[in-house]
């Protein structure tokens, strides 16, 4: 049988979330549970430009069975059209259902912000944190984040005090209210370290809790210790209790001298995989590999578990690979 030839798709960026996923893809492609079935491709476009990414995607018609976009939602959206009207299986990490609309080709397979939520607030109640206060970006995703967590720790009987990134003024109100955990909901290094040390003028005992993306060694190397007790959204337990899966991802970024592998190289790793999983059950033919991958098949990644179906293209379900992780002494430990 031929190779399977896969084009990785990502923008001319240097953002870290195309970057790291381009990575963990390359790595599922030369390491990864297929490996040995992939011919892997790649081509960039200009970032957000949706008619570069149409014209430079065209090229390739005819050449290739598979598509990986390391890419955000307009762009995996567009992608999506593109890969149907290509008969192409396209995998994205995007978690938006407005990728998806129901396509047959695309498969997003992003983690739910209502899963991680509940099962943050799951956590955060084992770990006796009761008066939480959240501080977000302004950006749509991360206020859809804030207020999933708002829900999901309401359900479970915790007071919450959400608001968005603050003057340094507001502090002194919310120093007054005395939370046992702050939870900075960032994306953006640059923009979540102004907001640490703002945070730690006013409030210095609670727990700081970052997301995923921020958990990344240029991060943690930026807090040094004016952050204090840091904890992260996590999708590793880093403590040897893996998965096979999981394990061989680690082991594999570490190699490449990658010791705290990030959310977005799993991406990139689990949509290779997946993809190329896919292809190799379908003999090479994008609309049997769907068929294979509807079929509810169990596919075990460095994210977790998917299992896809006609009316599911996310695959996610339960409780999810979420953990918390604490940044302590120079190393990362489970909570």
């Amino acid at each position: 049988m031929e190779p399977i030839r896969i084009l990785l798709f990502r923008p001319e960026s240097d953002d870290p979330s195309p970057v790291d996923q381009s990575l963990g893809a390359r790595l599922s492609a030369l390491e990864g549970p297929a490996r040995s079935e992939v011919a892997i491709e790649e081509e960039y476009f200009r970032r957000d430009d949706l008619a570069d990414l149409e014209r430079r995607l065209g090229a390739w018609k005819g050449k290739i069975s598979g598509l990986i976009g390391a890419t955000n939602v307009p762009e995996s959206t567009r992608l999506g059209e593109l890969a149907e009207e290509m008969k192409l299986l396209c995998f994205v990490a995007n978690n938006n259902p407005v990728v998806w609309q129901r396509r047959r080709h695309v498969f997003h397979i992003g983690l739910p912000s209502a899963q991680t939520a509940e099962a943050v607030a799951m956590l955060l109640h084992k770990a006796k944190r009761r008066r939480i206060l959240l501080l977000y970006d302004r950006t749509e995703f991360q206020r859809r984040v804030a207020s999933s967590m708002e829900a999901a720790l309401r359900n479970h009987g915790m007071e919450v005090n959400s608001r968005a990134e603050s003057a340094d003024g507001e502090f002194e109100l919310v120093k007054e209210w005395q939370p046992d955990l702050i939870y900075v909901i960032f994306s953006s290094e640059k923009k979540a370290l102004p907001v640490v040390q703002k945070i730690r003028r006013h409030l210095s005992q609670a727990p700081l809790l970052f997301g995923r993306s921020l958990l990344r060694e240029s991060f943690l190397s930026s807090l040094g210790d004016q952050a204090g007790e840091a904890w992260f959204v996590d999708m590793f337990h880093r403590n040897g209790t893996e998965t096979l899966g999981q394990e061989h991802f680690l082991r594999t970024l570490s190699a490449r001298g990658v010791h705290v592998p990030t959310a977005n190289h799993a991406f990139g790793w689990d949509a290779m995989s997946f993809c190329a999983l896919g292809l190799k059950a379908g003999r090479g033919q994008p609309l049997l590999a769907i068929d294979h991958l509807e079929s509810g098949v169990a596919l075990d990644g460095a994210t977790g578990t998917c299992s896809f179906s006609r009316d599911n293209h996310n695959g996610r379900s339960g409780f999810g690979p979420t953990t918390l992780t604490r940044w302590y002494k120079g190393r990362l430990e489970e909570v």
